[in-house]
């Protein structure tokens, strides 16, 4: 299985609020309808701050290129202008994820909520990143670690991101890692959804 992640905002004269309620009411269904995920999750930022987006896509398939490549054709037609009701398309950062699942668990707390802690992109120290998140994970379960490669401009905007359930503040990252934490509320598409959509 591999994974994509996409950085997404609100077409200007919108607001968050807006865009997050048009993405689960009416763009997360219609994309179920169209692609092969495998699973499908939205970080709807909660106060993102000076951070510039509004949610943070999962995207998970057998073949995550095969899916992407359905843009190319009438299935990305539909999706374009489904988003062009909604989010402002020149700034759909999209990037390939290499997942690790650090520590096994839920991960989100009860309530959907989960701490997102992005590496600025500009940092080089990526393998200090990878051993803080692994040194968190073994004293919280749930915890995974993305490293990205950017597809295309404009370029996700992290080199790595870490995943933790909840909204308690993680230890102090080491202080050459230049880190943006972020509050989200995560929304999966059940499995039994997407299978029925694909099987």
């Amino acid at each position: 299985m591999s994974k994509s992640i996409c950085a997404l905002v609100h077409k200007p004269g919108s607001t968050r609020e807006a865009f997050q309620r048009y993405y689960e009411d009416n763009h997360a269904p219609l994309a179920v309808g169209l692609f092969p995920f495998s699973a499908y999750v939205r970080n709807h930022l909660v106060d993102p701050g000076a951070f510039g987006w509004d949610t943070i896509s999962e995207f998970w398939s057998e073949d995550i290129a095969e899916a992407a490549s359905l843009m190319d054709g009438p299935i990305g037609d539909t999706m374009r202008a489904d988003e062009e009701r909604f989010m402002d398309r020149s700034r759909i950062a999209p990037g390939g994820a290499q997942e690790t699942i650090l520590s096994h668990g839920p991960q989100a707390d009860e309530e959907g909520r989960r701490t997102c802690l992005l590496l600025d992109a500009g940092a080089a120290d990526v393998e200090r990143f990878r051993g803080w998140a692994a040194a968190l994970a073994h004293h919280v379960s749930g915890v995974s670690i993305d490293f990205v490669t950017p597809w295309k401009q404009p370029h996700f905007p992290a080199a790595a991101v870490a995943w933790v359930p909840g909204w308690d503040v993680p230890p102090e990252a080491p202080p050459a890692l230049r880190i943006t934490m972020l509050k989200a509320r995560r929304i999966e598409t059940p499995r039994a959804m997407l299978l029925s959509q694909i099987g």
